[in-house]
Formats: structure tokens, sequence, C-alpha cells
């Protein structure tokens, strides 16, 4: 009896982390995340809730949520008050999801569209939701495109892979164009490819050629391999995609691959054998003005941000938002970019 106590506890310290807080009370916070064959072990939950309560996020699009009983589990036991949608609730199959919080968020409706394209989506047709935020009406539209492919655009063979995720791509345009042409639209989630291919292999040209159109991660899909969402395999295949009706909004955002697994005991091999293989790609667009450099959040750009950022290097602890040129390190180089901002 006392042996397994001791496992318990055990257990429950190393699932008890400290998580930074990404959101805020005055920014629109989402993410997308593949959740890999959730739940892939019976303590997911334990992780995942723990993580959700700390960092502050109004909305997450999952990927790969198999089973509607651990889901409303996980929607259940996360603090305040927050509702879970699953496109799918019958199918023990890896659907698209959303969990929201409704202490921001006001949810107008969700539902699939392009039902009849399914294929191309392999058999994951998008699942949209309309939403409210601070009186203002959003679009946001949940994928998990065909993954795989040998890295080759075959034009002339509809099997492959690569063709199913260019079509995919087209027919999301069209639709959004033609659907919600004045509307705040944010494209997201596990759409297993590389933004940065040549134009004659790259699936997503249609939206890059565009001016309708700006993927918000380009920066990481075009950074060091570090801070990209599928570190086995590492490349960076999660996007958010936003409509131009969002450009403005854009300029005042963040945007960054969270690296759960900097803050786990056991790192990588900890994340992957009990929460996926991806890492969510999280964004906020902040209506506070936010200021690049602002390590505590006062609103101000001054000695107490330098202060902030020292004490988070000596310390070797890791703040995504203090990691000012997107190495995936903390150092004196981050450093001397928030003293610079403030001389300048």
């Amino acid at each position: 009896m006392l042996n397994k106590l001791i496992i318990s506890l055990t257990f429950s310290f190393l699932l008890s982390q400290d998580y930074p807080v990404l959101g805020s009370s005055q920014s629109l916070d989402f993410m997308t995340w593949n959740v890999e064959n959730y739940p892939k072990h019976n303590q997911t939950n334990s992780y995942m809730i723990d993580i959700i309560n700390q960092i502050n996020i109004d909305i997450i699009a999952f990927q790969e949520i198999e089973s509607q009983n651990s889901f409303n589990t996980l929607i259940n036991q996360l603090d305040g008050d927050w509702i879970g949608y699953r496109a799918n609730q019958n199918s023990n199959w890896g659907e698209l999801s959303y969990a929201i919080n409704l202490d921001e968020i006001e949810v107008v409706e969700a539902y699939n569209i392009l039902n009849q394209d399914q294929y191309f989506f392999a058999y994951r047709p998008p699942y949209v939701l309309e939403f409210t935020y601070q009186g203002i009406d959003y679009v946001m539209i949940n994928n998990h495109f065909k993954c795989c492919g040998d890295g080759e655009l075959d034009l002339n063979d509809t099997s492959d892979e690569e063709y199913r995720r260019l079509i995919s791509n087209q027919l999301l345009e069209e639709y959004v164009n033609d659907t919600y042409p004045n509307k705040r639209v944010i494209i997201l989630g596990d759409l297993n490819d590389s933004l940065t291919d040549e134009e004659e292999d790259n699936v997503f040209w249609n939206f890059l050629n565009s001016d309708l159109f700006l993927f918000a991660d380009y920066s990481i899909a075009n950074g060091t391999s570090s801070n990209w969402s599928f570190p086995g395999w590492p490349s960076h295949i999660d996007h958010i995609l936003i409509s131009n009706e969002l450009f403005i909004d854009f300029e005042n955002s963040d945007i960054l691959t969270f690296k759960v697994d900097n803050y786990l005991l056991g790192g990588l091999n900890t994340y992957d054998n009990y929460i996926s293989d991806h890492r969510p790609v999280f964004m906020r667009f902040d209506f506070g003005n936010n200021i690049q450099g602002d390590i505590n959040s006062d609103g101000t750009l001054d000695i107490l941000d330098v202060i902030a950022i020292v004490n988070l290097v000596l310390g070797d602890q890791y703040n995504e938002f203090a990691d000012m040129n997107y190495d995936g390190m903390l150092n004196v180089m981050d450093v001397v970019i928030v003293v610079n901002s403030i001389l300048n």
C-alpha cells in the first residue's frame, strides 16, 4: 500500500509542472494542436488539463480526437466555463475538435464544410467555428490534411498525397472567398506540408501568391528547426493562415511554436509518450497594444524588463516571449536585444 502511495505521489509530482502564461485578458488567444491518437496514454488528460489551465487561452483547435468520453472529461475538468465541439461525436476516428473558453468567447455555431470533396481532405472535411470575441465576428476553419508523400507534386495523379493537399488548399481558398468575403477568417491545423518548398512542389502556392491571405507562421517555417512543430522528423507542418481582414491586427500579434516539451521532466520523450508527436502552434491578437520586449507585461519597456530577462537567463528558464531572436534559447543575445530596444 505504501509503495503504491509513493508511486502515485511521484507521478503526481512529475505531472505538476509550471507552464508559461501565453494569453491575456486583452488578446484573442488560440492554437492548433494535433494530439496524436488522443488520448494516447491514460495520463494524457492529466497533462493536458495542467497545461491548458495555466497558459490562459481562449480556443484550441484540435486534431486526432479519437475518444468522445475522454474529450468530455477533459472539457469538464478545465478551470472556468469551457465547452467542447467534436465534428462527429459518434466516431472513434481522430476527429477535428474545438475546446472553447466561454469566459471570453461567444460561440455562434460549428459545422463541417466541403463534405462533397472530403476525399481530398483524407475524409476529414474542414470544421468551421463561427464565434464572437469582444463583439467582433470571426470564422475559424480547423483542418487535418492528408499526410505523407514523396515531396513531389504530381498533377496527373489524383491519389498523390501532395496533389490532394494542393486541391484542399484551392477548395478552401475558393470557399472562403465565396462564403466569407468580408469576414475575419483564420484557417489552421495540421496541414501536413512545408510552406517553403519550391513553387513546382509547393501545395500552398495559391495562398502564398495571394494578396488576400497570409501565413502567420511563415517566419517559423523559414527559421531554425528547433522551433518547428513536428520535432520527431524535423519539419514545420502545423500552420495558421489569416485573411486580409486580419492583416492590421497581425501587426499587434505574437505567434510561436509552444514547446511544451521544454517544461516537462524527460523533455521530448515524455511529451511524445504521453501527449503527442506534434507541438501546438499558438497565436494571439493583442488588442492591448503589446510591446515587444515587455517581458513583465506591464505595458512599458524599461529596466524592469531587462531584470526579468536576466533572471530568466540566470535561472536557465525558457520563456517563448523572452526569446527575442526566436532561436529556441534564452541567452545574452536576447538581453542585448531588449536593452537596444529600450535605448532606441
